[in-house]
């Protein structure tokens, strides 16, 4: 008996959640979104800082979470992305980035945007720069193409 009442108490629950204005779950979602990017931003920023060589970004895309920037007078690009739960990060001379493409990643509908560069003669020749979007992915894309 105390199953059934449970079960009933659970169900008006779920239904007044469902219920609540959709303003508030957008809202609830973009500040989730923002808690996250800031995140990103400290670590991606925190992993520059570690980096020994003399770097001042002319062009960066730190902010916007991405893992890319680049000191065009010096002719060096910071590459940071996660990998194996680390973040993965270096300075390399912009003559060492090889092709680059944006890419879309879906698995069970969901998709993931990045950037992949790759880096012949590096012990880790792949670079996968994670992206919020497809448009901020093809950014990214057309910033390396003008090195």
């Amino acid at each position: 008996m105390i199953f059934h009442w449970l079960f009933i108490i659970i169900t008006l629950l779920l239904c007044a959640v469902a219920a609540l204005p959709t303003r508030f779950w957008l809202r609830t979602g973009e500040w989730a979104k923002a808690r996250g990017l800031r995140g990103k931003q400290v670590q991606l920023k925190d992993a520059l800082a570690a980096q020994r060589h003399p770097f001042t970004p002319d062009e960066s895309f730190l902010d916007r979470g991405v893992g890319l920037a680049v000191d065009h007078e010096r002719k060096l690009v910071f590459l940071a992305c996660p990998q194996n739960g680390a973040m993965r990060a270096e300075i390399l001379p912009s003559s060492a980035l090889g092709p680059h493409e944006a890419r879309i990643l879906s698995d069970n509908g969901f998709q993931e945007n990045f950037v992949e560069i790759l880096t012949p003669g590096l012990a880790n020749p792949v670079w996968r720069l994670p992206c919020g979007d497809t448009e901020l992915a093809a950014e990214v894309d057309s910033a390396l193409a003008r090195l």
